[in-house]
């Protein structure tokens, strides 16, 4: 058997099988199905789409790829669980949301799927998905403008601080506190981690003895960036941050 009629089986059995999903939990919520599944909401089922999320994580993390498999089922399920939610109130659908995700991919993958654009390298991937993503917005999307702020702390901050710096904005090189961490040469990555994780909680510990919450505090000092990139790129106008000169693009910033 090819590899083609080895992927379309494949193909085959994961919609049936999907198929059979969404069976499930329509009749689990019909009439006659499950009370508890049909009382639900969107807003309802929000703690239980977050401690999934959480358990997928964790089994990501001590790399358990049995743990892994049940509960990328139990987000799955969630995911179907919302569809039919959405089915019965007409808003959208398993079908539309699939449809969705599938048009988006192919129109942000035109170095996969197109013929004009040719990219090696991941970095550039990640520039023409963001470039992508501004144009489907008329050219004006703010570069934070889909980070929830509801994400910990951590890493929402870890999150803004990587767009923020792949748009060429100079932080956090201008900032007066030392950055005192760094990778040693002949390091792996596992000791690296180690090393950063040690690093972080002697930082939290020192904060926490100074009187003050380390979560607060971070997330402060993240909305203070986010509204900084925010002023900065009222002050562009329709020029995207990323497409200006460094110089530019470095004096709207200190102006901000």
């Amino acid at each position: 058997m090819n590899s083609e009629m080895l992927q379309s089986e494949q193909f085959s059995k994961a919609g049936d099988a999907f198929s059979e999903l969404c069976a499930i939990i329509e009749r689990l919520r019909d009439p006659g199905g499950c009370p508890w599944d049909s009382e639900q909401t969107h807003a309802s089922l929000r703690p239980n789409l977050l401690e999934e999320t959480y358990e997928t994580l964790e089994a990501i993390d001590i790399e358990d790829s049995k743990s892994l498999e049940e509960e990328l089922g139990d987000i799955l399920m969630q995911i179907v669980f919302h569809a039919d939610i959405g089915r019965r109130i007409g808003n959208f659908d398993a079908a539309s949301i699939c449809q969705a995700v599938r048009s988006k991919l192919i129109k942000r993958h035109p170095h996969v799927f197109g013929d004009e654009v040719v990219i090696e390298e991941s970095d550039q991937v990640v520039d023409l998905w963001e470039k992508l993503k501004r144009d489907e917005s008329g050219g004006n999307r703010s570069i934070v403008a889909s980070l929830p702020i509801a994400m910990p702390a951590l890493a929402y901050s870890s999150s803004l601080q990587k767009r923020v710096m792949r748009a060429g904005l100079p932080w956090p090189e201008k900032q007066s506190m030392p950055l005192v961490f760094s990778r040693i040469e002949g390091e792996t990555i596992d000791e690296t981690e180690n090393r950063a994780g040690r690093y972080l909680m002697a930082v939290a510990r020192q904060v926490h003895a100074a009187g003050i919450d380390p979560e607060t505090a971070l997330r402060k000092a993240a909305i203070q960036l986010r509204d900084h990139v925010l002023r900065a790129e009222a002050e562009a106008g329709n020029e995207s941050l990323a497409d200006l000169d460094v110089l530019p693009r470095t004096q709207i910033w200190d102006r901000t």
